[in-house]
């Protein structure tokens, strides 16, 4: 029996799915998912203020924080009946997108080329992760970003314009995509896990990028495998520094939403995120939170007869070290932001 788990370690809150995969006569015959739903989450919020529980979501979730704090802040100012001014608004997405680009980069530029037996690129990574920090200096000036309402907006607009082309440059740089590619080529794992035909693409970068001329020319040829969930990868790479740049247009002096006294309401927010749709919902009752609902896709990505069992089933496995890493590599690209463990063993 083999173990090998991705690095990322957080709250419980985060999730984290444990992957059983069974092998016969050099084939792979089963493939069993554990995905603990995390729990309690409307318990821990029940009869809070919306303040409070806006608060403590980037503290409960290791894992995207930023998107769930910005999900979380639009379905309370939608149950509250606030509307923040659309300067602050596009403030909060830079910093969501910021969050998104750094998930992307931490795979695509380090687990991704480790995984391959190529060096990572770790200063492209520490350049997105580092600049999540700066721009919210820039944006908010120190102040708490994360109360219903807003706080109000005197941005630096130029410092983030500086910083966001800078990691736009930053991204472009080095040949290592290109030695990724070839490197899947050269091992044979360009339609590794790919969906079965008509099938439809999970939900996250391959959904997000699934009719784009690189993704359908890699469809076209090797299937909806690791290559086209590599190069939808890629997609959000060169495309989300373009949407930073637009959400920098907006950018302005503002003052907080003006207050209300609705004290019952509901509110819905979704929102993007590396892995894909991320839906919060809130009801509020006597201003304080009557229940507390999210969903993240998460739960649809690691399903028993999700496309990750349905992408393994049948994989060679007469190399186990080949096996692990072609597996590793599948789960990186259908969801790059959870914590997996994955064992490999004799069905």
């Amino acid at each position: 029996m083999t173990t090998d788990k991705t690095h990322h370690k957080g709250h419980d809150f985060a999730g984290h799915v444990n992957v059983s995969v069974g092998v016969r006569a050099g084939r792979v015959v089963g493939v069993d998912i554990d995905s603990p739903h995390p729990q309690g989450v409307a318990q821990v919020f029940a009869g809070r203020k919306p303040c409070e529980v806006v608060a403590l979501l980037g503290m409960m979730f290791s894992v995207c924080g930023t998107a769930q704090t910005v999900a979380g802040l639009h379905a309370v100012e939608q149950a509250r009946g606030l509307r923040i001014a659309d300067a602050e608004a596009a403030a909060r997405n830079i910093l969501r997108e910021v969050e998104l680009l750094g998930h992307t980069a931490l795979r695509v530029f380090r687990d991704w080329p480790r995984l391959l037996g190529l060096a990572p690129e770790d200063h492209v990574v520490d350049t997105v992760l580092s600049s999540q920090g700066s721009l919210q200096s820039k944006l908010f000036g120190g102040r708490n970003w994360k109360a219903p309402g807003g706080v109000g907006l005197s941005p630096d607009v130029g410092g983030v314009c500086v910083t966001l082309r800078d990691l736009s440059q930053t991204l472009q740089s080095g040949d290592l995509i290109e030695r990724m590619l070839d490197r899947l080529d050269e091992l044979g794992l360009n339609d590794f896990g790919a969906l079965v035909e008509g099938a439809a693409p999970e939900l996250g970068a391959l959904s997000r990028h699934w009719d784009s001329a690189a993704v359908s020319q890699v469809r076209q040829r090797h299937g909806a495998g690791l290559r086209a969930r590599l190069v939808a990868r890629l997609e959000d790479l060169a495309s989300i520094p373009v949407s930073l740049m637009e959400a920098a247009e907006h950018l302005t002096t503002c003052a907080p939403a003006a207050p209300v006294r609705k004290r019952h309401g509901e509110g819905v927010a979704t929102v993007e995120t590396a892995r894909g749709p991320l839906m919060h919902r809130v009801a509020i009752k006597n201003e304080h939170v009557h229940d507390y609902e999210i969903a993240a896709t998460m739960d649809a990505h690691f399903a028993q007869d999700s496309e990750l069992t349905k992408g393994l089933i049948a994989a060679d496995s007469g190399d186990v070290e080949a096996l692990k890493r072609a597996v590793q590599l599948h789960m990186l690209a259908i969801d790059p932001c959870v914590q997996c463990e994955l064992v490999v063993q004799d069905a």
